[in-house]
């Protein structure tokens, strides 16, 4: 058994808008989706549609970095689509949505998030989850989890915001709920989460499984780590 992670106990959890990563966060999604499929979709449109061939070679692998980096130099205009940029990163989004809601029915629940989604439920926190996923594959495992009553808003790719580390869906978040970021807090597992947290101004809660996790989160100067959903439910009861 893993040791329990060490909140910061000044933490303070009474926070008027929560937000939340979904895949790795509050759902065991990447293991049930087919990314290699979706690659070898993705990846041909991209090329016909005059994606630049140097970011196939920076992100041989992967769709998300992949999509986000066209993103960017579309609203850059560091290159010339044969479609345009909204129709180009509509269609990408798409294809990666459809592998997305190939296997979001067998994600399964991170220990402890249907309990935390309605512990804050029940006190009637704003919740919004924020993430790269779409907002209908969260939605579609909301809705098969007895959940969607629990959040507010998702903020998803297909905002067609700049993912995360940027700011701009977690910015979203916040004028959606008219939340003061000093009122908000944001939960997630990876380095992008916490980076995006620091730009938006918001507190950051880590979700980090492993002991290597903790640990990385510790060097950049995380005080709230939890091993769990789990774990910072039980947290937020002792308030």
């Amino acid at each position: 058994m893993m040791p329990m992670a060490n909140p910061d106990p000044r933490l303070d959890l009474s926070a008027r808008l929560w937000m939340f990563d979904f895949d790795n966060t509050l759902a065991a999604l990447e293991q049930t989706v087919d990314w290699a499929a979706s690659r070898a979709e993705l990846e041909p449109i991209l090329r016909l549609a005059g994606c630049p061939a140097e970011l196939f070679v920076e992100f041989p692998r992967g769709n998300l970095g992949l999509y986000n980096a066209v993103l960017q130099r579309l609203h850059a205009g560091a290159f010339t689509s044969a479609m345009t940029p909204l129709e180009l990163l509509q269609r990408a989004s798409n294809i990666i949505e459809h592998h997305e809601l190939a296997g979001v029915d067998q994600a399964q629940p991170m220990p402890g998030a249907a309990q935390l989604l309605e512990q804050l439920a029940r006190r009637r926190a704003n919740v919004v989850i924020v993430t790269s996923n779409s907002s209908r594959t969260v939605y579609r495992w909301l809705a098969r989890s007895r959940l969607v009553y629990t959040v507010r808003t998702v903020v998803g790719r297909d905002s067609l915001l700049p993912l995360k580390p940027a700011p701009d869906m977690l910015r979203r978040a916040l004028e959606h709920c008219k939340a003061h970021r000093d009122a908000a807090l944001f939960a997630g597992d990876s380095d992008a989460d916490r980076l995006a947290a620091l730009a938006a101004g918001v507190r950051f809660v880590a979700i980090a499984r492993s002991q290597e996790q903790r640990a990385r989160m510790r060097r950049h100067g995380v005080g709230a780590i939890f091993e769990s959903p789990a774990e910072l439910l039980a947290a937020l009861t002792q308030t």
